[in-house]
């Protein structure tokens, strides 16, 4: 049974990581539904097992704020919110201080692959205009989503995985991660503005007087509406209310109170992620029952890992080989298995949420939102896996780094 949970899993690792290059023209939501049929048809786990697998907790917090930021997109909401702030810069620095600081922020609040796929076209056409490079830009936009997203549990997919299995609350775990990702922002847009202080010291530029125009119009009624519930959600959050319910409630109310076409707001939803998740959880949930005695020999270094600064750096390091093997979401999955085993359990929540969202800044496909990026900007301007790697190399390093030095501090002061 556990040959066959292997199997299973490195057949649809392969075709996860293949993409649109995949034979059969498999996606990755089809590989997740293909690996959780055949963990069940192959005897792996019984029907009511793969029930239990899904968490539908986690599920029910992705769907509410897809739903959420469907009336913030259509709403004008966040293109114009982005537009005004890209448009007071002066100079290229500014510009890219900017971007790194929109998408960073925004990330945080309404999930890192929504950002990118909004600001992608809008960086394109902005640096279309002010005829400058739009390299650093699209690379300073997918590293900061990245590198801000770790700000709250409901920043990114795996984040809201470790918030649903650990025991920190919205506002205790932000209250930490803030500090450590406006640091690492800052520090994102450090490495670009050297790697690119060529490019960007010969470009001259103003967007302030950009002849552009958010893509999606304003409509202060339900922009005003989508703040309002937006605000409460977030409140809910800083109460301690379950993320599930608040992000299921704000959905409900948006729903009744937008007074538009249900159907469209949830033709919004982005099905396919959804449909990927239940099947991971499934096949994650076949690895671990056949391949937990291999895993659990990981044990006395994670129950370690608080210990002193090395067996804390092994992890922290171990997560982000991993989170690059496996994927972040898939290693996320996994690891929280056993994670809340451990002594030292709350502070390597904080360091597994760190690394796995930090070591998606390695490549190109180290996280969805890279590929958003590089997909939306294919036509124009195509990203390469070795341009990536000029950023995403240090700053995968420096930010993962620093982020793991401040976790320690904290374990040091009695925070984590």
């Amino acid at each position: 049974m556990g040959f066959r949970a292997v199997c299973i899993f490195i057949v649809c690792y392969a075709i996860i990581v293949a993409g649109e290059h995949s034979p059969r023209k498999l996606d990755r939501p089809a590989a997740g539904l293909l690996g959780a049929i055949a963990m069940v048809a192959l005897g792996v786990l019984s029907r009511h097992e793969a029930v239990q697998a899904i968490d539908f907790s986690t599920l029910a917090i992705l769907f509410g704020i897809m739903i959420v930021i469907h009336f913030a997109r259509i709403s004008g909401l966040l293109d114009t919110l982005a537009l005004a702030l890209l448009k007071r810069s002066h100079n290229t620095h500014q510009f890219l201080c900017v971007v790194c600081a929109v998408s960073g922020i925004l990330s945080a609040l309404f999930i890192n692959d929504t950002i990118c796929l909004l600001m992608t076209p809008l960086l394109l056409e902005a640096t279309k205009h002010a005829r400058i490079n739009p390299e650093p830009y699209l690379l300073a936009l997918a590293t900061s989503s990245n590198v801000g997203s770790v700000m709250t549990l409901t920043g990114n997919p795996q984040n809201i995985l470790v918030g649903q299995a650990s025991t920190w609350t919205w506002i205790g775990f932000a209250c930490r991660m803030a500090p450590l990702g406006l640091t690492c922002l800052l520090i994102n847009y450090a490495v670009i503005a050297i790697v690119y202080r060529k490019t960007l010291a010969k470009s001259i530029m103003s967007v302030s007087n950009l002849p552009i125009e958010a893509a999606t119009p304003l409509r202060k009624k339900l922009a005003l509406k989508t703040l309002i519930v937006l605000s409460g959600l977030l409140i809910s959050f800083v109460a301690g209310l379950p993320l599930d319910l608040s992000a299921m409630v704000a959905a409900g109310i948006l729903l009744v109170w937008a007074n538009s076409p249900s159907e469209d707001a949830l033709a919004g939803v982005d099905w396919p992620l959804l449909l990927f998740f239940a099947g991971l959880f499934v096949l994650m949930k076949g690895v671990v029952k056949t391949q937990s005695h291999w895993i659990v020999t990981l044990l006395p270094t994670m129950a370690g890992a608080g210990e002193n600064g090395h067996t804390f750096s092994v992890f922290c390091i171990g997560a982000i080989i991993g989170s690059n093997i496996f994927s972040n979401v898939p290693f996320v999955m996994v690891a929280r298995h056993f994670v809340g085993l451990v002594p030292n359990a709350k502070l390597l929540w904080l360091a597994l949420a760190m690394a796995s969202t930090f070591a998606g800044n390695l490549t190109i496909l180290g996280s969805v939102a890279n590929l958003i990026v590089a997909q939306g900007a294919r036509q124009v301007y195509p990203l390469s896996f070795v341009k990536f790697l000029k950023v995403g190399i240090p700053v995968t390093i420096l930010t993962s780094a620093a982020g793991g030095g401040i976790l320690w501090l904290y374990h040091y002061l009695a925070w984590a």
